[in-house]
């Protein structure tokens, strides 16, 4: 069967070449020094593709953008080069621009968090039950600004902002069940965290993130937390979340 074609003049958005960079890096395992362009070949180069890397690329580009990717579509062609493969998502995406991180679907609606770059610390929801639990990914490439100053030349993800993560994710997982008719959620502040840590975390990295809602007292909602890279637990504990209106659950 014919692989389908990317569709013509299909407009690129930066922000979907820059993510489909961060998922090449991670999935085969590249340092933040190794310089990863456009018109870079992905197959037949230096950095040739195998069945396995295309397969785990393919499988994390369906849960990054919310796409499916048939096996007849899986060939050399949209896995040319990053610009070839940014056509072809951009094609299956409808050239509409990729759902931008920190969004987290519910039924139809999406949900945004308040945070934005650079500090903005959940990449993809992989699943979510509104005031129940989910999971989220903060994808850390390696180049993040804060990396200049923080152990230079033996960068570590910081514990800190492993934290901040857990509860940008955690105010999705519970205030999800709050937003307006926007989509937009309620404000919320960090009112307490009990956070242990339990390994270190090199970058390139993707960190899974869990939490579950715990327990809600009027503004005040309590999680259990954990974050996890390469299958190993690298934080748990729990943590609060103290909103500007009483966290009410409309169930």
């Amino acid at each position: 069967m014919e692989l389908p074609k990317p569709m013509p003049n299909t407009p690129i958005a930066p922000e979907l070449i820059q993510r489909l960079i961060t998922l090449i890096r991670r999935d085969l395992k590249l340092g933040p020094t190794v310089q990863i362009t456009e018109d870079m070949p992905l197959v037949g180069s230096d950095m040739d593709l195998d069945s396995l890397d295309i397969l785990m690329l393919v499988t994390n580009l369906e849960k990054e953008f919310g796409i499916k990717i048939g096996s007849q579509e899986v060939g050399q062609e949209p896995f040319g080069t990053v610009r070839t493969l940014a056509e072809f998502v951009a094609s299956k995406l409808g050239g509409s621009k990729p759902v931008p991180a920190g969004a987290a679907p519910a039924s139809t609606d999406v949900l945004q968090l308040p945070h934005r770059e650079p500090f903005l610390f959940v990449s993809a929801i992989t699943s979510i039950e509104a005031g129940v639990s989910g999971e989220g990914v903060w994808q850390v490439s390696g180049s993040e600004a804060f990396f200049a100053g923080h152990f230079p030349g033996k960068p570590l993800v910081p514990g800190v902002l492993i934290a901040e993560a857990l509860a940008q994710f955690s105010g999705l997982v519970g205030a999800s069940v709050l937003a307006g008719a926007a989509g937009t959620l309620p404000g919320g502040k960090l009112a307490h965290v009990d956070i242990r840590f339990t390994g270190s975390v090199v970058p390139p990295a993707r960190i899974i993130l869990h939490s579950r809602l715990t327990r809600t007292l009027g503004a005040l909602q309590q999680f259990e937390v954990s974050a996890l890279c390469n299958s190993a637990a690298v934080a748990s504990g729990s943590l609060a979340i103290a909103y500007d209106t009483p966290a009410e659950a409309k169930v």
